[in-house]
């Protein structure tokens, strides 16, 4: 997995697509048709344009799911108080603002995860 840092403050939906693909965070954004804040029904829609197989929804962080599984869409509620996509790797973060992070994550609270199916 290669780490893409987002162009620019609310590109991290994009930047996380890019790197699930191996497309250019630029192509993504043309095909998402924005360089804005985007929600899951847009990262659930631009990842089946793509031919990428994930999970039918986000499933939410909880008693009986403590963690997120190993490939996945991350929903984070930020220290800084706004939400945030960040990819979940070979129990690594892909954070793309704030880069990679092994071990626990601390910019925020994951509060729920959309698992990518492996090919």
């Amino acid at each position: 997995m290669k780490l893409i840092i987002q162009p620019t403050f609310s590109t991290c939906g994009q930047a996380c697509i890019s790197m699930i693909t191996g497309k250019s965070i630029e192509e993504v954004i043309k095909d998402m048709k924005t360089d804005g804040a985007t929600s899951i029904g847009q990262l659930i829609e631009i990842l089946d344009f793509y031919g990428v197989r994930h999970a039918e929804r986000n499933k939410r962080i909880s008693k009986k799911l403590p963690v997120p599984y190993k490939y996945s869409i991350l929903t984070v509620h930020t220290n800084a108080g706004y939400t945030h996509w960040t990819l979940f790797y070979d129990n690594k973060y892909y954070d793309p603002e704030f880069g990679l992070i092994e071990g626990e994550y601390t910019y925020g609270k994951i509060t729920s995860f959309l698992e990518i199916y492996a090919e």
